[in-house]
């Protein structure tokens, strides 16, 4: 790997925040790791996260849990690095003081919310513009679909869909983490009128136990965990209808090419959700003021003809970035 630069991953997730981060972190470094050295480093490193973060990368780095993680993070660095930040709490001064190391620097990011000194900012949210963002005159920004960042099995997985004349099955996924627990809810709905369902629970859910015991003898329940992204594409094509939050697995059921049902429960999917509705990319249902009684509704009035509107509305949104990925990451070096 000596003629390869080097590019370390920094990214968290558990429980608390969910696994975005990490997935479309590793996401990115498995676009680039043939011609790059990728490295993960992370501070919460479950058994889930190091699988994943081990196929695509040469190497895992364990920060400490604590706030030394700043520092600690700091002191592995010299200055030939790419350096790829993905979480909110990487501030303007942090971004400098990795600057400052003499690294390049990327960010990964969806809220906008800070003046970023990074050489390159990612935000695949389809509704965000330039002006959105306070940045340096040299910060290259990539923004929007085009930039999606998704594991290459899903691109692989591209392919025209036909439509059911009627839904029979379902695939449900909150995200790593649910802490509104939204599956037991979808379940509740959805069994009522005998849907097969197949749930992916994440490797951080808290509510793994309970929904087990509720609903590990429901034999029109398929409770599935710490999937591959393979399975995780597998599964989708196998369904009729998909229903997921507007976070990564929202883009990743349209790469599937499956009707989807989403809604949003943190304020960073509030804007991606509204997009995607608004241009008949997905059906809507809020997920946080009545959900069970909006989502009972809808299903009701889910027909052939819906679904055909929404795999068209779908069709040759989601595209393979790799090559603008590589292009931009050989500027860097």
């Amino acid at each position: 790997m000596a003629n390869k630069r080097r590019i370390i991953f920094r990214a968290d997730g558990n429980s608390e925040i969910g696994l975005g981060h990490v997935i479309r972190s590793l996401a990115l470094a498995e676009m680039l790791k043939e011609d790059f050295d990728c490295i993960f480093a992370t501070r919460f490193l479950t058994a889930y996260i190091q699988t994943e973060a081990s196929k695509v990368c040469n190497d895992i780095i364990k920060l400490p849990e604590s706030e030394e993680h700043f520092e600690a993070f700091l002191s592995i660095l010299t200055s030939d690095e790419i350096v790829v930040l993905d979480n909110y709490f990487f501030d303007t001064d942090y971004q400098r003081a990795i600057k400052n190391k003499g690294c390049k620097l990327v960010c990964i990011d969806d809220m906008h919310d800070k003046h970023f000194v990074a050489d390159v900012v990612i935000n695949h949210a389809p509704q965000v513009k330039p002006s959105d963002y306070s940045i340096e005159k040299h910060t290259v920004l990539c923004l929007g679909f085009k930039y999606v960042l998704l594991r290459s099995i899903f691109f692989n997985s591209l392919q025209t869909r036909e439509t059911q004349s009627d839904i029979k099955t379902f695939f449900v996924c909150f995200g790593g983490s649910d802490s509104y627990n939204l599956t037991q809810q979808t379940l509740d709905v959805l069994l009522k009128y005998n849907y097969v369902v197949s749930v992916v629970i994440g490797d951080a859910n808290r509510n793994r136990n309970d929904l087990l015991l509720k609903y590990s003898k429901n034999h029109n329940v398929f409770l599935l965990y710490d999937l591959s992204a393979k399975e995780m594409s597998d599964v989708m094509q196998k369904s009729d209808m998909a229903i997921v939050p507007a976070s990564s697995v929202l883009l990743e059921a349209m790469a599937t090419k499956i009707p989807v049902i989403t809604g949003y429960f943190v304020d960073n999917q509030k804007d991606g959700c509204l997009y995607c509705v608004n241009h008949g990319l997905a059906l809507y249902a809020d997920m946080l003021h009545e959900y069970e009684k909006q989502l009972e509704k809808l299903i009701l009035t889910i027909d052939q003809s819906v679904c055909h509107k929404l795999l068209a509305a779908q069709d040759d949104v989601i595209k393979n970035p790799r090559p603008l990925y590589l292009e931009i990451f050989r500027k860097l070096i």
